[in-house]
């Protein structure tokens, strides 16, 4: 077993001040935590030998979403930093807190990917993600989000992204996606300020939640080596990998109107037609309450996993692959993706 090197804290990341051609493990200040020490995000640094771009791939912004994390650690494995150009910036675990707390938000129960770039001063969050932007994904030239569906819910391997963007659509054609979901930068996310900025960014969903599926990881990192032969940070042929994915232009959650027990019938990437039955609302005695169609054809990006269904519950996350816009207002749907 290799030998476990101190890792040192930094109050910022310099890259420059890196040695090339070798692999740096650091851990950087952003915030104090109530016992008034460091909270502190692992950063690995891999330096080229030569110049080129800067790449970071952020995971864990959501601290119970945790396949990124496991898709940057066999990153690591796969890159020489000997034969790179450029730079790679991995943020295993961005949301440490969170992380911490096995739960979505941060210790303050706010989501980080709601209020980006955050703020100097005010809620323990915000300054969090105010530092976090500042002094880590500042320094990208490109940036790749990692994160999976939310607690109680599965996803498909899909990508958001704004693919009238041309270079964000670029990134997004690079990845190995089961799905491609044309998502306009939604405000205070990740990705909306690094778009703004200058920084071309996607969102890559892998799967579910509190764990590691090893097939979406390593079709993940099939992506990421190939954005890298891309930006000619590593060498190798650019592949055409999204030639069976599906491209969605809309997509939006179907929600139940009754609570009770719910059955939520298609599977994960299915073709549901206009008029099927996509889900069922049971009573506590096994008698129907409601029972729910798609109002349209569409392919199943995520769905609910859980039988117990609140009114308003969202059951299952359609992708529209047709121009035509979505009504303003469907009852029982719900366009906000909380999964962002």
């Amino acid at each position: 077993m290799e030998k476990i090197l101190t890792v040192k804290t930094k109050d910022d990341l310099k890259i420059s001040s890196l040695k090339r051609g070798e692999i740096h493990r650091l851990q950087i200040h952003v915030a104090d935590n109530s016992l008034g020490v460091p909270w502190k995000v692992p950063v690995v640094i891999i330096r080229g030998m030569e110049k080129g771009k800067t790449l970071g791939v952020t995971a864990a912004l959501h601290g119970d979403e945790l396949n990124g994390i496991s898709t940057i650690f066999k990153l690591i494995e796969s890159v020489d930093p000997k034969k790179l150009k450029g730079t790679l910036v991995l943020v295993p675990i961005s949301n440490t807190p969170g992380y911490l707390l096995n739960q979505r938000q941060f210790s303050d129960n706010v989501d980080l990917n709601r209020i980006m770039p955050g703020q100097p001063a005010g809620s323990p969050s915000k300054i969090y993600a105010h530092h976090f932007i500042n002094k880590i994904v500042s320094k990208f030239n490109y940036l790749l989000d990692l994160h999976t569906a939310s607690h109680g819910r599965v996803n498909s391997l899909y990508i958001r992204a704004d693919i009238e963007d041309e270079e964000c659509q670029r990134l997004a054609y690079l990845q190995n996606p089961q799905i491609i979901v044309k998502k306009y930068d939604e405000e205070g996310t990740l990705r909306s300020w690094a778009n703004k900025n200058g920084i071309p960014a996607i969102t890559i969903e892998i799967g579910n939640p509190n764990a590691f599926q090893h097939s979406l990881i390593d079709e993940t990192l099939e992506g990421i080596l190939n954005t890298m032969k891309f930006l000619k940070m590593i060498d190798g042929e650019v592949q055409d990998l999204v030639t069976n994915a599906a491209i969605c232009d809309e997509s939006y959650w179907i929600n139940s109107t009754k609570g009770g027990v719910v059955d939520v019938l298609p599977g994960l990437t299915d073709t549901v037609k206009k008029g099927q039955l996509i889900a069922i609302v049971y009573d506590v005695f096994g008698q129907v309450k409601e029972e729910i169609f798609a109002d349209r054809s569409g392919i199943v990006i995520g769905k609910n996993t859980r039988p117990n269904c609140d009114a308003g519950t969202r059951l299952v996350h359609l992708g529209i692959s047709f121009i035509d816009p979505l009504p303003e207002e469907i009852p029982g749907h719900d366009e906000y993706d909380e999964n962002a």
